[in-house]
């Protein structure tokens, strides 16, 4: 359903987005005082909830218009944030650890990724449960010939149906996760013939999944999963593992 070029642009699109919030939270963080760890790390706390307001509904109307001219006639809903203030306020604990440090840095290197998958959310999630809705199919869509393992893994379990399984790609597992620095894109989609060509080879990969699952055993956690597509594709995977001997 997804031409390359109506993939790129969506992908355009989210890249520029990532930048405009990382070029703001990187503006703010360097006017705090880190010479005050504790009023950066609260500064922080209070900052990252707005951006994700700014940001988050932009992401989601990138989707929605996307969807869109994918689906003429239809009617996406936007689906909003669902980052807890809670979560937030973990994360920036966790990440200002830094600020107490000689490299108070990190702690900006940290945000600034996990901005980048929070502030996407609510864009995947348009498309993902908007497709679910109105029962269309969607895979989720690496860019380029590699990716990591967790991606490849869900890659090929979210878009298992297509090849010979009758689950969503929801419903096969965790094909709506997303990591720091992922190129995933989830993506609308009629069938296995129907995949924008992104460099990307389902095929290759749901053999790969298939057999790392053979040798673990079918009710291998997801680590398993990973760990043993490392093992055995190393070349095809951004994170493989060579053995020496």
């Amino acid at each position: 359903m997804a031409s390359s070029e109506e993939a790129r642009q969506l992908r355009a699109a989210n890249a520029e987005l990532v930048g405009l919030v990382t070029d703001e939270l990187e503006s703010i963080f360097y006017a705090l005082n880190l010479e005050r760890p504790e009023q950066a790390r609260d500064a922080m706390i209070e900052v990252l909830p707005l951006l994700l307001d700014k940001y988050g509904p932009i992401a989601g109307q990138i989707s929605a218009d996307w969807y869109r001219m994918m689906l003429p006639g239809s009617k996406p809903e936007v689906i909003g944030s669902k980052i807890k203030p809670e979560q937030i306020q973990r994360k920036v604990h966790w990440a200002a650890a830094d600020l107490f440090t000689d490299n108070p840095f990190a702690t900006l290197r940290k945000l600034t990724s996990t901005m980048g998958v929070w502030a996407r959310q609510p864009g995947r999630e348009t498309i993902q449960i908007n497709a679910d809705r109105d029962k269309v199919g969607w895979g989720r869509i690496p860019s380029g010939p590699k990716t990591c393992a967790f991606c490849l893994m869900l890659a090929s379990r979210s878009g298992a149906w297509l090849y010979n399984s009758e689950e969503s790609a929801l419903r096969a597992g965790h094909g709506d996760k997303y990591h720091h620095e992922c190129n995933c894109e989830p993506m609308l989609i009629r069938g296995a013939d129907d995949l924008p060509d992104t460099g990307f080879d389902h095929r290759g990969a749901y053999v790969a999944y298939s057999q790392a699952i053979e040798s673990v055993g079918g009710a291998a956690s997801p680590d398993e999963i990973t760990a043993a597509l490392r093992r055995m594709f190393p070349d095809l995977l951004t994170d493989g593992v060579h053995e020496i001997y």
